[in-house]
């Protein structure tokens, strides 16, 4: 999966964001390959991992959000269409209650990064 991709269309801000920082890294692995600057090259290579797992937590957010967004979205269709018929708490729950998983989910995966 193209990260980046997912990125640029659900949220151009962290694009750019994540673009800048792997752009300004890739100029400092460049520079970390002079021997002069070779102390920096463990550091370096630490911080490009911290980034891609940034970018690959954040798409996973992304992801899962939007599969909780189209569930709760034919969650609301099945009521439109089944809106003189009741429907028992208990199965709304039942059908509510993976929804907000995914979300919760989401939202501790992602508020990790802070």
């Amino acid at each position: 999966m193209n990260t980046l991709h997912i990125l640029s269309q659900a949220v151009p801000a962290a694009h750019l964001a994540l673009s800048s920082i792997q752009g300004e890294l890739s100029r400092l692995q460049t520079l970390a390959s002079q021997p002069e600057h070779a102390p920096l090259r463990e550091s370096i290579s630490q911080l490009a991992g911290l980034c891609q797992t940034i970018e690959h937590t954040i798409a996973d957010g992304i992801h899962t959000l939007a599969r909780s967004g189209d569930g709760l979205q034919g969650l609301l269709d099945l009521l439109h269409h089944a809106e003189d018929k009741p429907l028992p708490a208990n199965q709304l729950a039942g059908l509510l209650t993976p929804l907000q998983q995914q979300i919760s989910h989401a939202r501790a995966d992602i508020g990790q990064l802070l």
